[in-house]
């Protein structure tokens, strides 16, 4: 079940692949909004491009927002992942089970994944990522989960909740922008 603007996010207290508890309701009235998104795996081209571009539009948001970061990869997984290494104070979930995925309603569809790899520019995309060493070995190969994002105001009220049409579409960052 899809989740709506104007409800109060689903709480976790979880730990991150750092060892750090992360728990949102300590978010709670810190005058930033947080950011939480779902993402495949290490090796999805797609996912760590974004990431990427997360990781480096924190440099200007991380006066007003929080991010979060969950991947369905195990938590070794990700830690002998130099990029995901370098993401960090950004926290990053490993939820291998699927927990918070369904508790925020995440989709997977194969045909929205087919669907992305038939269109063009998103092949682009995905070669630019692999191109940029984004695109990581393993033998974790998920590839229906279609990735969401829920922007969070400083009461944990979800102001944007966003399911992707396709396998490499997230929140568009002028909306991001547009709210802080």
């Amino acid at each position: 079940m899809r989740l709506r603007n104007g409800q109060v996010a689903p709480l976790f207290a979880l730990e991150d692949v750092y060892g750090r508890n992360i728990d949102l309701s300590s978010y709670k009235s810190k005058n930033k909004k947080i950011l939480i998104s779902f993402f495949r795996n290490v090796a999805c081209p797609f996912c760590n491009f974004r990431i990427h571009q997360l990781t480096r539009k924190n440099k200007n948001w991380k006066d007003k927002l929080e991010m979060i970061f969950f991947l369905e990869s195990k938590k070794e997984v990700v830690l002998r992942s130099i990029f995901h290494q370098e993401v960090s104070p950004i926290p990053i979930i490993s939820d291998e089970k699927r927990i918070m995925y369904q508790k925020y309603g995440v989709e997977n569809s194969i045909f929205k994944f087919l669907g992305t790899m038939l269109s063009a520019e998103r092949r682009a995309t995905f070669n630019k990522a692999k191109e940029m060493g984004l695109g990581i070995e393993t033998d974790e190969k998920t590839i229906t989960t279609i990735p969401a994002d829920f922007l969070l105001d400083e009461n944990l009220n979800i102001v944007e909740a966003y399911y992707g049409n396709n396998a490499s579409d997230h929140l568009p960052f002028e909306k991001i922008e547009a709210i802080l």
